[in-house]
């Protein structure tokens, strides 16, 4: 069955298949991110906390958008890349700050059990993956084009700089698999109260 009535997929050519499924990997990214906010702010309890977690669940679908626009080819979606490029660079910098602020140093003489909930260690790699991955990654595929092992003819996406579109495809893939890590690591439960009275079980045992 054709997910999409209307729209052969077997006569697409290469580059607008990548384009397709790119935009369905965006529309899933923002679709978990849209979920996760949306309980965020249905249990608004913690708002300093919880306004410092939708900042840095809101990465994904930048990052997302960002990736896909840079892989258009109309017009003016240069200039509007190059736009949204600077503020996810302004964006990252928000978020990381925001992060370390959320579990300042004195934060980890906190037993173990109560620092459990929050699941600080699944947003540390969360956040560092998001950040770190994309930017070892990009490092990466310049080397590889510049020792001419990824060449243009290579692949079917035929841009001026084949190195930033493999980047971008790359991108938008792993934000789909972030959003879903976000589902875990900021998880609304904490606010909720369920896992409050989990800990207050534990504790009392």
């Amino acid at each position: 069955m054709n997910a999409f009535p209307g729209m052969d997929i077997s006569k697409m050519d290469p580059a607008t298949l990548t384009l397709l499924g790119s935009a369905c990997c965006v529309m899933l990214s923002m679709h978990f991110t849209v979920q996760l906010v949306s309980q965020h702010l249905f249990y608004w309890k913690n708002p300093k906390e919880q306004k410092a977690i939708l900042i840095i669940v809101l990465m994904v679908p930048l990052y997302a958008i960002d990736s896909f626009v840079g892989l258009l080819d109309i017009q003016g979606s240069k200039t509007f890349f190059t736009f949204l490029d600077a503020v996810k660079e302004c964006y990252e910098a928000l978020a990381s700050v925001l992060h370390s602020d959320d579990y300042p140093s004195a934060s980890w003489n906190v037993p173990q059990l109560e620092l459990a909930p929050h699941k600080p260690l699944a947003k540390f790699l969360c956040i560092k993956g998001i950040v770190f991955f994309s930017f070892w990654q990009g490092i990466a595929l310049d080397v590889l084009t510049s020792a001419g092992i990824i060449q243009s003819h290579h692949f079917w996406l035929d841009v001026e700089h084949i190195q930033e579109a493999i980047q971008n495809v790359l991108v938008i893939i792993e934000m789909v698999v972030f959003s879903v890590i976000q589902q875990y690591a900021y998880h609304v439960a904490p606010y909720s109260g369920a896992d409050r009275a989990k800990f207050e079980k534990k504790k009392n045992e």
